[in-house]
Parts: C-alpha cells; structure tokens; sequence
C-alpha cells in the first residue's frame, strides 16, 4: 500500500482519518481520526490495518 502522510482515508465505522506515518509492510498504517460517529474519537492516533479502508479520500500530493 502506497500511503504517505497526509494522505486522508475513509475507513469503516465512517471514519475519516489522515495517515500520519506509513509503516512500509504493506498492511499497516497510523492514521489521525478527523472525523467519527463518535466525537471523543477526533484527534485519536491508532494502528489502521490494510482491510478497515475503504477508500483514498485525496493523497497529500493533491492538498
């Protein structure tokens, strides 16, 4: 998976988050909650595997 930070995703549980640090093995990636049916979780830093993305929102190099 070729993320970089900045890079915004839409993951499951309509979650979108900004990936903050690539982990190169093609599976994880840290990612920055922005925005979460639960409100307490904006600003969360968590471990995101390959399988919660549903989808690349825009890449850093497009912001």
């Amino acid at each position: 998976m070729d993320l970089k930070p900045g890079d915004r995703l839409k993951l499951r549980e309509e979650i979108v988050a900004e990936v903050t640090q690539n982990m190169d093995d093609g599976m994880w990636v840290e990612v920055k909650y922005l925005e979460s049916r639960e409100g307490s979780d904006v600003g969360l830093i968590e471990l995101c595997h390959a399988q919660d993305i549903v989808s690349v929102l825009s890449t850093s190099a497009s912001t």
